[in-house]
């Protein structure tokens, strides 16, 4: 990767001058991989499109008008770009720095200035009541540990819109033998700034990383784990760049990760979720999980797991993987342009005969099921990874009740 500075240092764009003026220049072979530039087939909405937009920006050899704006939003950071890129230049995060300045100069979309007003009067990216963070969570609450090690950070997604997720991981964890708490509302569990910092508004985001480092370091936990890829990501990558690490006796985990470790322990506890059939399960690759974090091998290896399931994969999977449209903020931003991104990633999922379609990020299940359910139509069964093991758990190791 090109990355001038270690991923500790601050980075400002012209660190990263000579990585733009390349790809500005660039022949174009990312083009194919952008999942905006696939649906609106301009130029400008590709890789080297925003590349040349931030290269004149950034040289100041031309004014940022607002259509260069709405083209920096328009992408929504998945990094498919780095996949085809030979260099591996690290555009997404040049991006992100470029609405970083775009942020600073009062320039952001709307779209964007809700997410930022939404968590800073509720602490979370849908404007929830934050003391209400853990009400959906009454089950998965019933079977913590008050001074356990490990603890399991929520998020606002599955905390707001699919507590499923968490009651399927408490679910399997107890299962597991093993003890784990949430963080409490008294201990400040917040945002994990993740769509603050994609959106350019770090100044947010390190207030919100603050606020979680305090609630951690105070539970006294030497283990994290997290069902979304996002909020891995901010915590063991994104707060040492902002210059907030957690301590380093603490370890983040996205679950996948975690439960990787059991496999052996996990495998007699499942049982087939078709008895008399073998059931196909397409599986979705997180961006964040992915291409961020580099996390592909473990959640087939948990998939595998479930006796009669037949693994399917996306024609485009792993590094190359398509994004499911839910990122970078672009549904708040352009949501007609995130949805048909969304629509082809379903169409791709259907035309492989799937039974259900499975990702290991509570953002995709969201993507996934809302635009499904806006065509009316109910073609597949949607799941978070952790819910699938759930449902395969035997009887006599489900403690939900």
């Amino acid at each position: 990767m090109t990355t001038p500075k270690s991923p500790s240092a601050p980075s400002t764009l012209d660190d990263y001058a000579n990585v733009s003026r390349l790809c500005s220049l660039c022949s174009r072979m990312c083009r194919h991989s952008c999942p905006t530039h696939l649906i609106t087939r301009s130029d400008a909405c590709s890789p080297i499109g925003r590349a040349l937009i931030i290269e004149l920006y950034r040289g100041k050899k031309s004014a940022l008008t607002e259509a260069a704006v709405e083209r920096l939003y328009q992408c929504n950071l998945c990094g498919a770009c780095k996949s085809w890129c030979k260099p591996r230049h690290e555009l997404p995060h040049i991006i992100e720095l470029a609405r970083e300045r775009v942020v600073e100069e009062h320039r952001a979309p709307m779209g964007t200035l809700d997410i930022d007003k939404n968590v800073l009067h509720s602490s979370n990216v849908y404007g929830e009541p934050h003391n209400q963070r853990f009400t959906n969570l009454h089950k998965a609450l019933q079977h913590t540990t008050p001074n356990a090690k490990i603890a399991y950070y929520v998020g606002c997604t599955t905390a707001y819109r699919h507590p499923e997720i968490a009651l399927a991981t408490q679910q399997a964890l107890s299962a597991l033998g093993l003890e784990f708490r949430f963080l409490s509302e008294e201990e400040g569990e917040v945002c994990c700034g993740s769509p603050l910092i994609r959106a350019g508004f770090t100044q947010t985001a390190k207030q919100l990383a603050q606020q979680n480092v305090q609630a951690i370091t105070k539970s006294n936990v030497t283990t994290v784990i997290t069902t979304c890829p996002g909020c891995a990501r901010a915590l063991r990558e994104d707060y040492p760049t902002l210059g907030i690490p957690l301590p380093k006796k603490v370890r983040v985990f996205h679950i996948t990760e975690f439960l990787s470790r059991y496999q052996k322990k996990l495998a007699p506890l499942l049982n087939p979720l078709s008895p008399s059939e073998t059931t196909s399960i397409t599986y979705h690759d997180p961006c964040h999980l992915g291409r961020e974090l580099g996390v592909y091998k473990q959640p087939r290896h948990l998939l595998q797991l479930v006796p009669g399931s037949q693994l399917v994969e996306f024609p485009h999977n792993q590094e190359y993987a398509d994004c499911c449209g839910g990122g970078g903020a672009l549904p708040k931003t352009f949501p007609t342009l995130a949805e048909e991104i969304t629509k082809r990633r379903l169409a791709d999922a259907q035309a492989t005969s799937t039974h259900h379609l499975v990702s290991a990020c509570p953002n995709c299940k969201r993507h996934f099921t809302e635009t499904q359910s806006a065509k009316g139509s109910k073609v597949l069964e949607i799941l978070d990874i952790m819910e699938l093991l759930a449902q395969s758990l035997k009887p006599k190791s489900r403690k939900d009740k």
